[in-house]
């Protein structure tokens, strides 16, 4: 069985920072299953002040099959493949910023490049995956038997793309016509896509795990063993989901513990809105690869979401993470995590949070991890693209 899939997330930002986002997890695990023969991914188009500014470099590692004009594909591994379109628009996309990719996705040129290289890599018939919205005009032109979307999070409620957020409805609205079938990460996701769009069917596929995370051995990071335990830590980026209030009100309760960031600072305004008592320590970002040590490091694993407020129906990868290498975790009843409460602390209140920290034990239940790696799901994704 062949495979195309279109990732939300450039194919050169996870090589540069680790594979650790949902849709090149699927694409990872897909690669690995027996029955998946060739994957062909679509990327996202790139300019060239793109890549510079992102110091990304224009090849990548691999070998270049195709080459025609402004698109290339490499060969990045036996059986994996990657479609590249670089775009002159630079002006469109410093002005349009990410709704530029709204309609550089859509360009009849890439699309026929496309079509060219399923025909060189004989993967026409091959069933089509879009993990990305932005590309909705293309999956109304690419031909596939089947056509699947992964929703994951709703990207409606984003902050950051308030500014063209009818544009994104028409994508939701394209795909709920084009798509044979939706997925999605959180149950308040499937109820808020059938009330507004009604796809033709929508199920329910939590994120998962890499059974290989953290590997076999730790190697404590210097600068996480320079801080004063119990640590308490959050791996994961600063956004606006964070709760800034609950983090400022566990750290002023428990002062004799180390509170450790880890991760990239998205939205600078809560992040200046966290008080930086001396208990509390931003690390930065780190790669993928020396993430795991971090978190093995990490005494109890937080996730001090906002309830409710602002909320995009995500389910959190790093919880996964989290209980993959045995960590007590303590979270908001948020993003999915009431689900998981058989194993992880489910907080309601401040209050209740600082208390689940304070007590060292861990009462929950063993969680079992084979249900929820990527592996197992990608399977599953697989057993629905064959019923089709």
């Amino acid at each position: 069985m062949n495979l195309v899939v279109i990732p939300f997330h450039d194919w050169r930002k996870s090589e540069k920072e680790g594979f650790r986002t949902r849709d090149v997890h699927f694409i990872r695990a897909f690669h690995e299953l027996d029955g998946i023969e060739k994957i062909l991914v679509i990327n996202r188009p790139s300019t060239p002040i793109e890549l510079w500014a992102k110091k990304f470099s224009k090849d990548l590692r691999g070998e270049v099959v195709l080459e025609k004009g402004k698109f290339r594909l490499t060969k990045i591994d036996e059986g994996l493949y990657v479609a590249d379109c670089f775009s002159k628009d630079m002006l469109g996309q410093a002005i349009h910023r990410q709704a530029w990719f709204l309609d550089a996705f859509g360009h009849e040129d890439y699309c026929r490049f496309v079509q060219k290289a399923c025909e060189l890599l004989d993967m026409k018939g091959a069933p089509l995956l879009t993990q990305n919205v932005f590309s909705f005009k293309m999956v109304s032109r690419l031909e596939a038997p089947f056509k699947l979307f992964d929703a994951w999070d709703n990207f409606l409620k984003f902050p950051a793309y308030q500014k063209f957020k009818g544009r994104l409805w028409e994508g939701y609205q394209s795909l709920s016509e084009t798509a044979d079938a939706w997925i999605t990460n959180s149950h308040e996701n499937i109820s808020f896509f059938r009330k507004n769009f009604n796809p033709r069917r929508i199920e329910l596929v939590k994120n998962g795990v890499r059974r290989d995370f953290g590997g076999d051995t730790f190697s404590e990071p210097e600068d996480l063993g320079q801080i004063a335990r119990p640590i308490f830590g959050f791996g994961g980026k600063i956004s606006y989901l964070l709760d800034y209030e609950l983090i400022n009100f566990i750290t002023k309760a428990i002062p004799d513990a180390s509170f450790v960031f880890v991760g990239q600072i998205l939205d600078k305004e809560v992040f200046k809105k966290i008080i930086r008592r001396p208990n509390v320590h931003f690390l930065g970002d780190k790669p993928y690869a020396e993430y795991a040590n971090y978190v093995k490091g990490f005494d109890t694993c937080l996730v001090p979401y906002r309830i409710k407020e602002g909320q995009h129906g995500g389910d959190s990868m790093k919880v996964y993470e989290y209980l993959l290498l045995g960590k007590k975790v303590v979270g908001t009843n948020g993003n999915g995590l009431e689900d998981l409460q058989d194993y992880i602390y489910v907080a309601h209140t401040p209050q209740e949070f600082a208390l689940a920290l304070a007590d060292t034990t861990n009462a929950r239940l063993p969680f079992p991890i084979e249900e929820h790696t990527w592996k197992a799901k990608a399977e599953k994704l697989v057993e629905k693209f064959k019923e089709f």
